[in-house]
């Protein structure tokens, strides 16, 4: 499921917010581990980074760097969460970014 679409320019670094609040604050649960991967549609090997990832009960923020102008990128986000009742829940997400030199 695609979350999100960004523009962002080569050189910017910047700080991405994904809420999970909606989804676990009625249970009281939250957010374990998130992992990141990259992959993009016109380059073999992806410019952007995920330079790191933080959690935060309900919030996973990624810090985003690089990419190349004119390239589209999907990040794909797996979360787990901390569980409630026993049981802990994953949730895969994609943010896509568009590289543009302004």
């Amino acid at each position: 499921m695609i979350l999100a679409k960004y523009e962002k320019q080569p050189a910017e670094v910047k700080d991405y917010d994904i809420d999970y609040a909606e989804w676990l604050g009625p249970v009281g649960d939250t957010v374990a581990t998130a992992t990141t991967s990259v992959t993009c549609d016109t380059e073999p090997v992806p410019a952007l980074a995920v330079d790191s990832v933080e959690t935060a009960d309900t919030l996973v923020k990624l810090w985003v760097s690089g990419g190349t102008a004119g390239a589209r990128y999907k990040i794909t986000v797996l979360m787990t969460t901390t569980g409630f009742a026993g049981k802990t829940r994953t949730d895969e997400s994609e943010l896509v970014f568009t590289v543009k030199e302004y």
